[in-house]
Order: structure tokens, then sequence, then C-alpha cells
């Protein structure tokens, strides 16, 4: 077996839990770690962020299925909601996907670094959720929201769960547990849009490493979604027996270590 693939393996369990307990995919993690893994591979650092970015979508769609699955038999997916912001995820996810391809990779993990703190703060002083089934916002606002979250989601190569959690809990009044199993389920259209934005931008780009599919490395992916499929079940029986308050505050004070350390890197 090849480094990438053991390594981008051993991540895939971790991201496995995180995607499970917190509804977000993975990306958060993975997109970092695949960083890291393509500097020691030797890939080109010019394209490395994009390759980071459109190979966690890739693993993120089949992530979130397993993880939507798993909520889905606790009762825990709002599929009304989910309905409504899908179709405004999809048109933002492809166009996040056509200007991470056009930016360069700096700017990309400054953006990602500061977004993940601001959410992370939100989270942390936030309150722990209203009621399941109680709408805030207006049902004609959701796909605009969607297209924002499809947008930044697509972007930054995660699955949405990261702006998606704290717009289910925060504008339309889900628990924290409906907030993550809804989230996995408008992570994996999200995340399909995006990393087929990712494939058809860098098809043609003759710097890629060999082997890869536009901007998606196959041996990443295939080592990630081995590792996430063995470990989601296990972050959804957690995301089911924690308290709602505490999971909400853990989700924000994860999310801000990250973005601390993606600007410190």
């Amino acid at each position: 077996m090849s480094f990438l693939f053991l390594g981008s393996l051993l991540c895939g369990l971790v991201a496995g839990v995180i995607a499970g307990l917190f509804g977000v995919g993975g990306g958060i993690l993975i997109v970092p770690v695949l960083l890291f893994l393509f500097y020691l591979d030797g890939i080109n650092p010019v394209i490395s962020m994009q390759l980071a970015v459109g190979t966690s979508l890739a693993t993120i769609v089949v992530t979130n299925l397993s993880s939507t699955w798993g909520h889905h038999r606790r009762g825990a997916v709002e599929w009304r909601l989910v309905r409504q912001y899908t179709p405004g995820c999809l048109l933002g996810a492809w166009l996040g996907s056509q200007l991470a391809a056009a930016m360069s990779g700096k700017t990309l993990i400054v953006l990602f670094g500061l977004f993940e703190i601001l959410v992370g703060l939100k989270m942390i002083r936030s309150r722990s959720g209203g009621e399941a089934g109680v709408v805030v916002v207006p049902e004609w606002a959701s796909p605009w929201i969607g297209v924002g979250i499809g947008g930044l989601s697509s972007l930054f190569g995660i699955g949405g769960g990261t702006l998606s959690v704290p717009a289910l809990t925060l504008l339309s009044g889900l628990t924290m547990q409906r907030a993550v199993g809804s989230s996995s389920a408008i992570g994996v259209p999200l995340a399909l849009a995006g990393s087929v934005g990712f494939i058809q931008a860098g098809w043609y780009d003759q710097t890629l490493p060999e082997g890869s599919m536009g901007f998606v490395v196959p041996v990443a992916f295939l080592g990630i979604v081995a590792g996430t499929l063995v470990t989601t079940p296990i972050g959804v029986r957690l995301a089911h027996t924690l308290d709602p308050a505490r999971l909400k505050k853990g989700f924000g004070l994860f999310l801000l270590m990250v973005g601390i350390k993606l600007l410190w890197r």
C-alpha cells in the first residue's frame, strides 16, 4: 500500500467519527490532513489546496450517505428542511468549486481559517437551539441560504455542516441532534455537486499528479472512504447519547481550534 493511501486511511478513521458526531462530513479535518500528505508526497504545492478540497468533497458524498442513514434510522432527519435547502446548496456548490479553482491556495487557507473561527465562536456563545419543526426563517428564504452554504462549503471542501448545523439550529429552530442529522442529508447533494465541479474545473490542468481525475486524487479518496465507513456509525451513536448543549459547545470549540491552527500553520 502507498504512503498516501495509508495516511488517508488513518485520516478517514478519525474523520468518520467527526462526521457522524457533528454532521460536518469530516472535511474540516480532511482538508488540512490532505495538504500535509500531499506535501510529503511531493505534489505540486501550487495546486495542492485545490486537490485537497476536491478530494475532500468527493469523500464526503460517501461519508454523509452513511451518516444520513444512521441519523434517519433514529428519526433525526428533518426531510422537509432538507428539501428546502438542497436546491440552493446545489447551485452554490458548483459556483464555489469554480471560484476555488481560480483562487490561490494560500488565500483559500486564510479564508477557511477565519471562517472556522467565526462560526465556532457563534456556536459556543449561542443557546442549545429550539424544538424540531419550528421554522424561524420563511420557507422562500431557505434556498437562498442554501446558496451561501453550498458556495462556501464547496469553496473550502467541507460537507456543509459548519454552516448548515448553525443555520438549522439558529435559523430553523432544530435541536442539535436533528440539525446534525439533517445537515448530513443536505451535505450529500452539496458534496456531489462540488466534487463534480472540481473534476470538471481541473480536467485539462497539465500540472496534476498522475492518476488524478481533475482536482480529485483517487488513491486518497479510497483511503479516506475506507476509514469513514468504519467509524461514521460510531459518531452517529455518540451524537444521540451526548447532552445537546454540551455537543453544541463542543462543536464550536472544535471549529475554533481548527481555524486557529490553519491561520498559524
